[in-house]
Formats: structure tokens, C-alpha cells, sequence
């Protein structure tokens, strides 16, 4: 994804991470390790051999510390992107919530209506529309 962010894209941050790997350490890095200088040839030889065990051993230095953070790397982005899939399944679930919630006082509101409309007037012993007819009846009289 060249040019974009990934960071709060839990599936992106998944398949980084997923894709992320190290490359592996080549056979001759460990191989020159291990066998004595050449001391065939001049000073020269001997001092170029001695420098490419030092150049040789610097590079497999470098290469493990570069995989040991990209290990690092790729766990921290599957981490984030788990922490994130949590807080979209927790904001998920307060929004249900609080539908939940509002649902219920409506429906309250609604019986609370319903009922006020029911009751029967005191004075006909009507209810609902025939008790609002009556008061509007009586008031014009």
C-alpha cells in the first residue's frame, strides 16, 4: 500500500503483519565463521582474510538485529490491530446498548400515552376520544 496509512485499519494491520517475515541468514555467512584464515599467499592475503571475518561477522550482526525487529515489528502490528478490533467490537456493543435504551424509553413513553388516553373522565365515565369530546362539549356550554 504504498503511500496510505494503515494505522486504525484492523485488516490491514492484520495482513502486514501476517506478510512481514525476515530474510534468511544465506549458508555462507556462517560457513566463512568457522574456518581459519588463509595463510596462503602474502600479508596481504592473510590481512584481506582477516577483514573479510570481520566484515563477515559485522553483516550477520547486522542481519539478525534486523530480524529480531521485524519479529518485534510484525508482533506490535498484530497486537495494535487486535486492540483495535476490541474496540470496535466494545463500540459495537455500547451502541446496541444505548439503541437498547432508547428503544425502551419510547416504548415507555408510548404506554405512558396510551394509557393517559384510556383512563376514564371523573365527571362522564368516558374514556379516550369520548372523554376529550365531552371536556371540549362542556367547556363550550
Amino acid at each position: 500500500m504504498p503511500g496510505t496509512e494503515i494505522n486504525g485499519d484492523p485488516a490491514s494491520m492484520s495482513a502486514f503483519s501476517r506478510h512481514l517475515t525476515a530474510p534468511t541468514m544465506p549458508p555462507s555467512l556462517t560457513q566463512r565463521l568457522g574456518g581459519m584464515p588463509s595463510l596462503a599467499g602474502l600479508f596481504e592475503g592473510v590481512a584481506m582474510s582477516l577483514l573479510d571475518k570481520a566484515a563477515t561477522a559485522s553483516m550477520l550482526a547486522l542481519l539478525t538485529k534486523m530480524t529480531e525487529e521485524m519479529v518485534t515489528y510484525s508482533g506490535k502490528v498484530g497486537a495494535a490491530a487486535g486492540a483495535y478490533s476490541a474496540a470496535d467490537v466494545a463500540s459495537a456493543l455500547e451502541l446496541a446498548s444505548a439503541t437498547v435504551k432508547v428503544a425502551n424509553q419510547g416504548m415507555s413513553i408510548l404506554k405512558q400515552t396510551a394509557s393517559s388516553l384510556n383512563q376514564a373522565d371523573p365527571a362522564t365515565g368516558a374514556t379516550g376520544d369520548a372523554a376529550q369530546s365531552s371536556t371540549v362539549q362542556s367547556d363550550q356550554v
